[in-house]
């Protein structure tokens, strides 16, 4: 659940969409309205709002989906929900809105609160029907939406970028599929419903499929695995038929794979269906260092929630077969100061991932994992290590191991023999993964130097070392983008 969808209540509901943003709502009970069905865009949002006793009609029984949402009901509705003072206020000094006016208090809070703006004419235009992107702008300011930076690009939008980010990214609003947003537009009724309905219900935040299911598809499990990672999320949808090709030729059978949630589910399902067909596992990929905070909760779980909305529209052969995070707090400043409490956030935030993800799919559970992590302890639990907690929480885990040889005092195999007698202890999977990315500072971390063949090499001698370990799964490469170009 977004901080928007936990912030607004039954009181904004009832006031976005009863008789008007001002007057005393229609008491009436209504089963349905009379001008929605299947025909019309929301409908089943707006049946669900009405179900939840949140939204009321008209007098004459109708809801009237198309109409607009104006300036003024946007502020009054908000400042209401929020619950925001409207006594001492400053003036705003609009040209249109004179103290005298009965709804100014409204708009003078909003302003003063910083959520609400007039036009550059110096004027408030209390009844003009209020944008698509500035409703976007007053949600954003409202409910402090926050996000990482998303790589979807609207054709008609330049300005106020952020804005529209914010409500793509918590998936309120995602644009058409003419691969507009329409700023300019007013939001009626029945869209505002939709926004609204998202921020209750997941299920509203579904992109429906419509490929067809296949009896005869069976359930992608390699035991032995190679690995690697696609971490830009353009590059699934962008060069797709590439990626494959480079994995079938380098015998990979697992994809970390990126994911941006502002992307219609349907980017995915080609992409995922071949890699199917191909043998290969394909593992939705996310993370950021803030994901170990308690801040970054709400945007794991963000994560969380388009993945196995995914995987409950779509047919077997195009759901994702694991679900990965990759998070690395300690390249945080605060990190080196106190790094027992990011721990400890850390600690919950992974737990969070584990049960809100078993809840809700059959996905396995993955995570990267620093070598050093082991010296380490538990909050909470003293006496193990944060590495062999970590394990335990997980079906698999996938090591850092970046070091660029296998034998010696700090080669590959030496740094991860704590973590694997860990995963052997535990009954859990580890896989062992390497650096191919140029590391200028410490270049014994990366096999940049060395090349592809130097690096199966090192891999091998990794492979046979830990053959008869059960816990042994295979290795990853960090990452496709470097891997493809680098030295043979």
């Amino acid at each position: 659940m977004s901080g928007f969808t936990k912030k607004i209540t039954a009181s904004l509901f009832t006031s976005l969409l009863a008789v008007t943003a001002w007057s005393a709502p229609n008491t009436h009970a209504q089963t349905e309205f009379p001008d929605v069905n299947e025909d019309v865009t929301g409908n089943e949002e707006i049946q669900y709002l009405e179900d939840q006793g949140i939204i009321q009609g008209y007098l004459d029984g109708t809801f009237r989906p198309g109409n607009n949402v104006s300036r003024m009901e946007a502020a009054i509705m908000l400042t209401r929900e929020l619950g925001l003072s409207t006594e001492n206020r400053p003036n705003p000094y609009f040209d249109d809105i004179s103290t005298e006016h009965p709804h100014y208090k409204y708009v003078a809070a909003l302003v003063d609160e910083g959520i609400i703006e007039g036009t550059d004419s110096n004027e408030f235009q209390p009844d003009r029907n209020i944008k698509r992107i500035e409703m976007a702008a007053v949600l954003t300011r409202a409910y402090n939406l926050e996000n990482e930076p998303i790589s979807k690009e609207f054709d008609d939008v330049s300005g106020n970028r952020k804005y529209v980010s914010e409500v793509v990214s918590n998936r309120i609003s995602v644009g058409f599929p003419d691969n507009t947003f329409r700023p300019s537009a007013p939001t009626t009724r029945a869209q505002f419903s939709i926004f609204l309905a998202r921020t209750m219900d997941n299920q509203f935040k579904k992109y429906l499929s419509d490929a067809k299911e296949d009896p005869n598809f069976e359930v992608i499990n390699n035991d032995d695995i190679r690995g690697t990672y696609i971490w830009h999320a353009e590059n699934v949808i962008e060069e797709s038929n590439e990626i494959l090709e480079f994995a079938k030729e380098n015998g990979i059978n697992l994809l970390y794979t990126r994911l941006d949630r502002t992307q219609d589910f349907a980017v995915y399902n080609e992409f995922v269906e071949k890699a199917h067909e191909a043998g290969i596992e394909v593992h939705a990929m996310g993370g950021h260092p803030n994901w170990a905070l308690k801040e970054g909760q709400e945007r794991l779980n963000m994560f969380i929630d388009y993945v196995t909305s995914y995987q409950k529209v779509v047919p077997p052969r195009q759901q994702f077969d694991g679900i990965h995070l990759d998070i690395e707090p300690y390249v945080l400043q605060n990190w080196d100061g106190n790094p027992e409490d990011i721990l400890k956030t850390w600690k919950t935030n992974i737990e969070v991932f584990v049960d809100e993800v078993k809840k809700a799919s059959e996905l396995e559970t993955s995570a990267d994992l620093a070598i050093w992590l082991d010296d380490h302890k538990t909050p909470g639990q003293e006496d193990i290590s944060f590495s062999k907690w970590f394990i335990s929480k997980l079906d698999h885990t996938t090591l850092m191991a970046f070091r660029d040889s296998a034998e010696g005092s700090n080669g590959m195999i030496d740094v991860s023999k704590k973590e694997m007698k860990f995963a052997e202890e535990l009954g859990k999977e580890l896989l062992v993964s390497v650096e191919m990315k140029q590391i200028k500072e410490n270049k014994h971390i990366s096999f940049y130097e060395e090349g592809k063949q130097a690096m199966e090499e090192e891999l091998d001698k990794t492979k046979n070392y830990f053959s008869d370990n059960p816990s042994y799964h295979g290795n990853a490469v960090h990452a496709y983008e470097y891997w493809k170009v680098a030295n043979e």
